[in-house]
């Protein structure tokens, strides 16, 4: 005799199972995402044991590389994450906003009363300790501690795996960001439209990269390959691809080429608003120095990344149909 369960049923138990895991997961990401766009638009390292510990690269690196392995390895994850009180959960938050509070003044100190030769391993050192510690307490806010080496020891082919596509991403990054200047005409042309929105004549010029700003308000803004985000696109088609890859037997190519042309044009309109948002602050504001400041800043690249996985996540259903509901056998 077969027994098929019901795919209403099967659908709400793996609701129940992933949709807390899938929030718990997030959550860590969304904290320190936070915290990391109030840091980074206050201080800038270039030379010297901060200009490696904190350079853009190595953060690059290690954030999506966490991004990758929670994509390839949630399903490793313990479903018994929930375990874990209150009281403990409400510890480690305190103890996350203490430590990132510190870490915050801290680096100021660092910057305004050291020069960047002066900085030496010591400070650099005090600075990576409280960095740890901030990483790992926004963690154990939603995570329990032992659920982490029983993640790792399940799939740490995949950490490596992880580790190694991004590191290799970081590498050809000034080669993705070059393609801004024969490509940027289309977005150039979408801020200039979202200026005119905002009751102001644009103005564009060339010079080398493209020029965008206001006529008659403030100082133009030149838009280079270092601030024009074309590395968050390369983000959005990496995480597709790996998911594409991961459930290529369940995918719906179609449905996910589409969600991929459609999230790609999503971004480019961001983008593009981004921009126009930049002018306006330049010319409209007539502050420069502060649009300099939120175009070089990780703010844009952690919004795009969090769409990017907020798209494909909020999609999966659409291009990925869950698993056949299992039949039971059974029989005298």
């Amino acid at each position: 005799m077969h027994i098929q369960s019901s795919p209403a049923l099967i659908g709400k138990d793996s609701v129940r199972q992933h949709w807390p895991r899938a929030i718990l997961i997030c959550g860590p990401l969304l904290l320190l995402a936070l915290e990391v766009s109030l840091l980074s638009p206050l201080v800038e390292f270039s030379l010297g044991w901060m200009g490696y510990l904190a350079s853009p690269k190595l953060f690059n690196a290690v954030f999506l590389g966490c991004i990758l392995f929670i994509l390839l390895s949630i399903d490793e994850l313990s479903t018994a994450l929930n375990f874990q009180s209150w009281q403990r959960r409400l510890f480690w938050l305190l103890t996350n906003l203490l430590a990132f509070y510190t870490l915050l003044r801290y680096t100021l100190i660092l910057e305004k009363h050291f020069t960047p030769q002066a900085i030496g391993w010591q400070h650099a050192a005090g600075w990576f300790i409280l960095l740890v510690i901030v990483s790992t307490s926004a963690w154990l806010v939603f995570l329990p501690p032992k659920s982490f080496p029983q993640w790792l020891k399940a799939s740490w082919q995949k950490a490596i795996g992880s580790g190694l596509l991004a590191i290799t991403f970081v590498v050809i990054t000034p080669d993705i960001q070059s393609l801004w200047q024969p490509t940027c005409s289309p977005t150039i042309t979408l801020a200039s439209r979202f200026i005119r929105l905002c009751g102001h004549d644009p103005l564009i010029g060339y010079n080398n990269n493209p020029v965008l700003g206001i006529r008659g308000h403030g100082l133009p803004i030149t838009i280079t390959q270092y601030c024009a985000e074309m590395e968050s696109f390369a983000v959005f088609l990496l995480l597709a691809v790996i998911l594409t890859l991961a459930y290529w037997q369940r995918v719906r190519k179609l449905r996910m080429l589409a969600v991929i042309t459609g999230g790609i044009a999503f971004l480019i309109v961001l983008n593009a608003i981004r921009l126009g948002l930049l002018a306006e602050i330049s010319g409209s504001w007539s502050n420069p120095q502060l649009a300099v400041a939120l175009a070089h800043s990780r703010l844009a690249s952690l919004a795009f990344w969090g769409v990017s996985l907020l798209i494909l996540i909020a999609s999966k259903r659409w291009w990925c149909p869950p698993q056949s509901s299992p039949t039971v056998k059974t029989g005298r």
